[in-house]
């Protein structure tokens, strides 16, 4: 809501610039010239408000996303990445904080992260898994570079293995969990043990990224944050 007040009031406010707008001079002595100086003048007021509205829309979404998730976007993990699996997590209907955190967790928002048995890349699959998953998904169809189809195949799993424990009769709440056992040990594993394996990093794995939504201390600092770089934004 805040970002589509942002948008309109800078619509508006260029709105208004435009139609008062009108170039120096007797309008009887207005030649091409100073038609063309003053369209360059209003294309680049245009770009200015443009360029406002992404750096608050972004600065927004942002933020929004890391109240939730309690985990902080790096500023080298490119917007377009946050915006795409941001996008796409409200489309599976999955929780963006479930998937930041689970990002997070397996990257570090890294995408050249590799682990020692070889899984990569942002959500950490595995080569086989990728290969089978972008096949059965299309995903050469789709128009997506590397990360995106990472992304893209990583939380089409994540929903998958919830629709597969939720089919056999768990509960909400304890089909994420095995879904979550799923994507860190293997159905493999979770199938032997019938249930969450008994390995420490998965139920850390798990924990992590299902914890209650209360942080108070990093509340503290996404706004301590924000209060600083406002006043840098302001002091430039």
């Amino acid at each position: 809501m805040i970002m589509k007040k942002t948008m309109l009031f800078l619509i508006l406010l260029f709105s208004s610039f435009v139609s008062n707008y009108t170039p120096v001079g007797n309008a009887e002595n207005s030649d091409a010239d100073g038609k063309k100086m003053a369209q360059i003048l209003i294309d680049r007021e245009k770009e200015e408000y443009i360029r406002m509205y992404n750096e608050i829309y972004q600065r927004s979404l942002i933020q929004q996303i890391e109240f939730e998730s309690e985990v902080i976007i790096p500023k080298y993990f490119d917007f377009k990445y946050v915006e795409y699996t941001y996008n796409l997590s409200n489309q599976l209907q999955l929780s963006a904080r479930m998937v930041f955190r689970l990002m997070f967790k397996e990257s570090s928002f890294i995408d050249t992260v590799k682990s020692p048995v070889g899984a990569n890349g942002l959500m950490q699959l595995m080569p086989e898994t990728r290969q089978l998953y972008a096949e059965n998904l299309r995903t050469d169809t789709l128009n997506l570079d590397k990360n995106q189809e990472d992304i893209y195949i990583g939380l089409n799993i994540l929903k998958s293995q919830y629709e597969y424990w939720r089919g056999r009769g768990n509960s909400e709440k304890y089909s994420w969990k095995l879904s979550l056992a799923t994507y860190n040990a293997g159905i493999v594993a979770v199938k032997k043990y019938k249930g969450i394996p008994p390995y420490k990093e998965t139920n850390d794995f798990i924990v992590f990224i299902l914890k209650s939504h209360s942080n108070p201390i990093f509340y503290a600092n996404i706004l301590k944050r924000e209060k600083n770089e406002n006043a840098i934004t302001i002091g430039t």
